[in-house]
Parts: C-alpha cells; sequence; structure tokens
C-alpha cells in the first residue's frame, strides 16, 4: 500500500510517500526510490505502549475506528541477533486511511525504550 507522509520520518523530510509492505507477521518495509527502512512491529516482541500526542492525531485523522498501527525502525546486522531497534521514534500508519508519522518520544518519560535496542533482548 502507498502511505502518504504527514509528519516526515527524521533525516528524510522530502519523502512525501512510501510504499509499505507487510514481509511476514513481525517485518515491513517501508521504501521510496532508494531509500528503504526495515520496520518491526513491536508488539510481537515486547510490551510497548506510548501516549500518542494530539498534534499527531490530528495529522493521522484518526478516529476511534481508525486501524492505527505502531512500527519501529530496525537498521539490520549480520547476523540478525546484532540488529538495532529504535523505540523512541516508532512510525504509527493509520491503515485505513494511509497516513504516516513519525513520532519522537521523551526519552525521559520512556525510560524503557532505547533508540538502538539490540533484538537479541527480545529472541
Amino acid at each position: 500500500m502507498i502511505v502518504k507522509v504527514v509528519s516526515p520520518i527524521l533525516g528524510f523530510e522530502k519523502i512525501e510517500e512510501f510504499a509499505f509492505d507487510k514481509i511476514d507477521d513481525f517485518f515491513s518495509s517501508l521504501s521510496s526510490g532508494d531509500i528503504s527502512f526495515t520496520l518491526i512491529d513491536p508488539l510481537k516482541i515486547r510490551d510497548y505502549e506510548f501516549e500518542i500526542p494530539p498534534f499527531y492525531k490530528k495529522l493521522l485523522d484518526f478516529q476511534k475506528d481508525d486501524n492505527l498501527k505502531a512500527y519501529c525502525i530496525v537498521v539490520l546486522q549480520n547476523p540478525l541477533e546484532e540488529s538495532m531497534i529504535n523505540f523512541l521514534a516508532p512510525i504509527l500508519i493509520n491503515e485505513d486511511k494511509k497516513l504516516l508519522v513519525q513520532i519522537a518520544l521523551d526519552e525521559g518519560k520512556y525510560k524503557d525504550y532505547s533508540i538502538a535496542d539490540k533484538i537479541k533482548r527480545y529472541l
């Protein structure tokens, strides 16, 4: 599915849309031209909750029945167990309206989340 970026991925502010594809139950990908991100569904590997600021809910045109999903960017390594997950800057996709935002969580408020957490902690 093609998703429209309504709040950019940090460092990739000029990208206005991505192709979003599920790889399997855990992993997905976002791609636009030569840029590609591997994402993981954090709920498949750990407890993961955060408050979505109203500003982002508005950008996502979020309604209570919308299918809103959170994903985290993975920096793949070889071996896979050394790959890093960014839990502090989740990607949110309103799958019903095909809208995407990335939010930066407050490190002080979400002390259990890291910007570079090794995936082997959750295997």
